[in-house]
């Protein structure tokens, strides 16, 4: 009887053991691939962020092109839309800055400076570029 005793307190110890031994590894197994998810998780968002960063951005920069385009080449449509658009996303304060800006309203920003407002809200502290950096062109061949 004691070897039967022994036997089978070894087997269900072994048994036993083999159950830790596979749920630590699983347990170990689902943690690394929760850590990597997360990161990869992180990585989308930023990406996905930096997309809509610059899409925003892109759709300024077109308003701000057609804006300032000389009156006889206006596309008024194109124009309202990229307007409208930019309404729809923009802050409150930022939103009447460049409407004011749109309508040359005394004491409203320049272009340069509603640029860069604008770019500021979009990149937020990490952000500090002047607006006199802002290049504008214009067309020397009308004036």
């Amino acid at each position: 009887m004691d070897f039967y005793s022994f036997a089978s307190g070894a087997i269900t110890a072994t048994f036993l053991l083999g159950i830790i031994v596979f749920l630590t590894k699983t347990w170990i197994e689902k943690r690394i691939e929760l850590s990597i998810q997360h990161e990869y998780d992180k990585k989308l968002s930023k990406f996905e962020n930096d997309l809509e960063v610059r899409l925003r951005a892109e759709l300024v920069a077109d308003l701000m092109a057609e804006w300032i385009k000389d009156t006889k080449d206006l596309d008024y449509h194109r124009l309202n839309q990229l307007s409208f658009q930019a309404f729809l996303w923009l802050p409150p304060q930022l939103a009447r800055d460049l409407s004011n800006t749109l309508a040359h309203k005394p004491g409203s920003d320049n272009l340069r400076s509603i640029i860069k407002k604008i770019r500021k809200h979009l990149l937020g502290e990490r952000d500090d570029l002047e607006a006199h950096y802002v290049n504008v062109f214009e067309n020397k061949t009308n004036a």
